[in-house]
């Protein structure tokens, strides 16, 4: 049960694109605690979750719960890490060509120059 529970906050961490830093010092333990609560080693009290449910915004009760909601949490996860990963390979292609056009120019105004 620790280990779902654990997996549900980990998947609203991710999906904010937040860091287990941030995480741990809005609930004021450490880095090493929070990750124990995310791998379900630690068992987490009922205040502790009513935080973390408040930092994200989500009903206690989403923890508890074996929903539509949380798989399509996600799969959009995937969704938007897949988009991520094609938007990144598109911008180093992008600035491979701006290199070699601004290199090409730099050897045209030389010759322009000589």
């Amino acid at each position: 049960m620790m280990k779902d529970i654990g997996n549900k906050i980990r998947m609203l961490r991710v999906n904010s694109r937040k860091k287990q830093r941030h995480l741990a010092e809005a609930l004021g333990i450490s880095i090493p605690a929070y990750s124990k609560i995310e791998t379900g080693i630690t068992d987490i009290n009922t205040a502790r979750l009513i935080e973390i449910a408040n930092y994200f915004d989500v009903r206690p009760s989403l923890f508890f719960e074996d929903t539509e909601e949380t798989k399509k949490m996600e799969e959009d996860r995937r969704l938007r890490d897949a988009q991520f990963r094609k938007m990144e390979t598109m911008v180093n292609e992008l600035q491979e060509k701006l290199i070699v056009t601004l290199q090409e120019n730099n050897l045209l105004y030389k010759k322009v120059a000589n």
